[in-house]
């Protein structure tokens, strides 16, 4: 009788340990599943912190980029424009009657001399074309020397002027006390016809890095069907339907464009325009 409780009490203890047990296992478990929850939401959270911070960074850095070449074409313009011909500097350039409509493009490369050369300028006349030998000033993602910013970021400035070839522009273009009907333009004097000029400056700047997007060479790169890659895109015009910032946009690129208004008009002269 003895031996029969004994054996009674050895198998309740045994089934009371293996209960133990199980609950123990189902316990952690759930503890591991919320430690890998907790875990997820964490990754996934720095995931997005990390994303936020590289957006903050990629914009600075490419506001950055444009804000220093706008400085450095205008603070170069300023030093050439008293020791150069016009024509030689950006101001003097972008004025010549020659331009109206034109739109002229230059890539920054850090390693040039000069920002600004007639050399090394694309150029599209009034009906969007590009002139044959205005074609060296398109940047290249595939070439080392047209990076920026340690070799991170590209930037390409353009500049735009409306065509004032009509009568309209022809007024805009005389200061206050010129008759339009005069036949000698006086050298000096009140009456005396200046050239103010307005145009619109555009700087855009990429990163290519951050994108799945080809570069491409901006030789190999076609100005009128080429939009998939990243040459291609800045060889497109800055009006129209098809633009540089609408070609970016469409491949996924980090860019910023900023736009500036530039008015050539000589110290102590007041244009009819009011500008």
């Amino acid at each position: 009788m003895k031996k029969q409780i004994k054996t009674e009490q050895k198998i309740v203890i045994a089934t009371t340990m293996h209960r133990e047990s199980g609950a123990v296992l189902i316990v952690v478990l759930l503890v591991l599943i919320l430690i890998l929850i907790v875990g997820a939401v964490a990754v996934r959270q720095s995931t997005t912190d990390l994303r936020v911070a590289t957006a903050g960074q990629v914009n600075q850095l490419l506001f950055q980029a444009n804000d220093a070449a706008f400085m450095k074409v205008e603070k170069e313009d300023r030093i050439l424009s008293n020791s150069r011909e016009d024509i030689d500097v950006l101001k003097g350039y972008m004025s010549n009657i020659e331009r109206g409509g034109h739109e002229v493009s230059l890539c920054v490369r850090p390693r040039s001399t000069r920002l600004f050369s007639i050399l090394e300028i694309s150029e599209r006349n009034e009906n969007g074309d590009l002139l044959t030998n205005r074609n060296n000033g398109y940047c290249d993602p595939s070439d080392s020397n047209d990076y920026v910013s340690e070799g991170r970021v590209i930037t390409q400035l353009s500049f735009v002027r409306p065509d004032d070839s009509g009568s309209e522009g022809a007024f805009l273009r005389e200061v206050e006390g010129t008759y339009s009907s005069d036949f000698t333009k006086p050298e000096t004097g009140g009456n005396a016809t200046i050239g103010c000029t307005k145009f619109e400056g555009y700087a855009t700047s990429v990163i290519p890095a951050f994108s799945d997007a080809p570069l491409d060479n901006a030789d190999n790169a076609d100005t009128a069907t080429d939009t998939s890659t990243i040459a291609g895109c800045f060889k497109q015009p800055r009006t129209g339907t098809t633009t540089v910032d609408t070609c970016l946009a469409a491949l996924g690129v980090p860019f910023q464009t900023h736009q500036q208004q530039y008015v050539n008009q000589p110290v102590g002269v007041e244009c009819i325009s009011g500008s």
